[in-house]
């Protein structure tokens, strides 16, 4: 190929890359139906006698082979493509690519971020095109997360060390084209749930964050900027060891072995689809029904205020691989649920 060529092939790349995710998020047009990949382990930690068990990952070691399957899987589920053709078509080598995790208690696995990034590195990108970023860094250190602002390499930064500009993170502004959300599935006391939506806290100032939290409707407002929305091309959502309940004195361990990875690049399907499993947990473990307190109302006002992704169940396509006994998805009710008002 000459280098005209050349030329003409990676600018129709990058349009279209372009195109795909302004399609994906269109602050114009209601949402439109979406997919989620659920993809589950038949194990999650490594064989041994537990060695590198903590307090957040009481089950030992994860096993990384493991979490490359699950996300080699969740993406082809999604995308009708092998994991490789999806990394290439995503993202181009010249883009700088920063991952946005989730360092609440429990975080992001560690090993789940590193198998992302190689992935990336797979797909042409340079590591020192590539950041993890967090809200604080102190959050990001507490999770085991090495801070790496100037060696060479992938960076590690926390969103307040780095400024704002507008009220967003300088680091959406100005270190990235592209977000891929790394979030956790968790039921919150605040605002009911956190997941793919709830994260995108970490582009706003803490003071921000709070006032948000205290205001459920108005959660999804941070995921609707349009530069976060533009730029956030892709959420996994964590369902690998998750509490299903806010822990208590009573019950300070409310946790299961889901040993899932929900993908999808709707964060509102995502997240519905998170709710139905989280409460079909609860349903489990109280013999009854047992909704999340307080409903995520935020998950509405996504789809109604800021068309920001579909929360209708009946619209979300649900592609399932791995183990389908107890995947908790069979007892998900098929018509639209109560996602708070």
């Amino acid at each position: 190929m000459n280098q005209r060529g050349f030329t003409v092939l990676i600018t129709i790349t990058v349009m279209s890359t372009i195109w795909l995710g302004v399609a994906l998020a269109d602050p114009e047009r209601p949402p439109g139906p979406a997919t989620v990949a659920v993809a589950r382990a038949d194990h999650l930690y490594r064989p041994g006698l537990g060695v590198g068990q903590s307090a957040f990952y009481p089950g030992g070691r994860i096993d990384y082979r493991v979490i490359e399957q699950l996300i080699d899987r969740g993406v082809a589920a999604l995308s009708g493509q092998s994991a490789q053709e999806f990394w290439s078509r995503m993202f181009v080598p010249t883009q700088r690519v920063g991952l946005m995790i989730d360092v609440q208690n429990p975080p992001v696995p560690i090993v789940l971020v590193e198998a992302i990034i190689a992935r990336l590195i797979g797909a042409g990108l340079r590591p020192e095109n590539i950041l993890i970023f967090a809200g604080d860094e102190r959050d990001l250190f507490a999770a085991g997360f090495s801070l790496r602002q100037y060696r060479p390499g992938v960076k590690c930064y926390g969103a307040e060390s780095m400024g704002y500009r507008g009220g967003i993170s300088r680091i959406v502004l100005d270190m990235c084209d592209s977000i891929i959300n790394v979030a956790c599935l968790r039921p919150d006391s605040q605002i009911g749930m956190t997941g793919a939506v709830g994260n995108h806290l970490a582009c706003v100032p803490h003071t921000r964050r709070v006032n948000l939290l205290s205001h459920p409707q108005q959660v999804a407002s941070v995921a609707a900027e349009p530069i976060i929305r533009r730029r956030t091309r892709l959420h996994f959502l964590a369902a690998l060891h998750p509490y299903y309940a806010v822990p208590t004195p009573d019950n300070p361990e409310p946790r299961w072995e889901y040993r899932g990875l929900l993908v999808s690049t709707d964060p509102v399907a995502a997240d519905v689809i998170g709710k139905l499993i989280l409460e079909a947990k609860r349903r489990e473990a109280a013999g009854q029904p047992w909704p999340l307190e307080p409903a995520p109302a935020y998950l509405q006002a996504a789809y109604e205020d800021y068309y920001l992704g579909q929360c209708n169940p009946e619209l979300i396509t649900v592609a399932l691989s791995g183990p389908q006994e107890d995947s908790l998805l069979g007892t998900a009710p098929p018509a639209p649920i109560d996602l708070g008002q």
